[in-house]
């Protein structure tokens, strides 16, 4: 597998983007405000700015669709393509933690699973770590929910690294015949799953925690 943090050509776009809109901001202040900016999902949903970032890196690999309109009031608005992984059954989790107990489908049964992939070489990953451990943490005492942490990287370095390093998930190492199955590009990954076993979040980098949390929370109240 192919371990890479992202498409670069998609990054530079976004920041090319991103320093275009300051330009064009900064020439409007000489003029007058900004226009409004508002950001929708595929739906039609308003959804905040660190959402829409995260939606539209979501697939680093992907050409980014997002249409782009000005209202009559001179509102720009933007409108995010749909996440095409939402929404599908997910593969069979099969492997064993780094402690050696079998993680299976009888385990997580009418359990919502909490993803992250993740390797010890990923700045990205070892940079977002805190804060999953935080998300955990506001869910503790819950047996209907799992917090699952896969990476390709040998047992044995991995827990060399979290002897050091905080990563509160259950870590299940060597499993990169079970990544494959997953089909992604680019880490770190960060994906919700029903208690159906239905994908319902799927994101790469995450700036919308409070997002994150509220389908985890909205998953177990289902």
């Amino acid at each position: 597998m192919v371990r890479m943090i992202g498409n670069i050509r998609v990054w530079a776009a976004v920041i090319a983007a991103l320093i275009g809109s300051s330009v064009v901001s900064l020439a409007q202040n000489e003029k007058g405000p900004a226009p409004k900016e508002i950001f929708r999902d595929h739906n039609g949903n308003l959804i905040s700015n660190n959402e829409f970032v995260d939606i539209r890196m979501a697939n680093f690999h992907y050409q980014d669709a997002t249409i782009v309109r000005t209202l009559d009031d001179g509102t720009i608005e933007f409108r995010l393509q749909k996440i095409p992984q939402e929404g599908m059954a997910a593969p069979e989790i099969l492997g064993k933690t780094i402690d050696g107990k079998k993680i299976d489908a009888a385990m997580l049964k009418g359990k919502v699973v909490v993803l992250n992939f993740w390797f010890i070489g990923c700045a990205s990953c070892r940079a977002h770590q805190p804060k999953l451990n935080q998300l955990k943490a506001r869910f503790a005492g819950r047996d209907d929910v799992v917090f699952l942490a896969i990476t390709p990287d040998h047992a044995g370095e991995v827990r060399k690294y979290i002897s050091k390093e905080k990563f509160d998930y259950i870590q299940i190492a060597e499993a990169e015949p079970l990544l494959k199955t997953f089909r992604f590009s680019g880490y770190p990954k960060n994906i919700v799953l029903s208690k159906h076993g239905e994908i319902v979040y799927w994101r790469s980098s995450v700036h919308a925690w409070d997002k994150f949390e509220s389908v985890i929370a909205g998953e177990l109240e289902r």
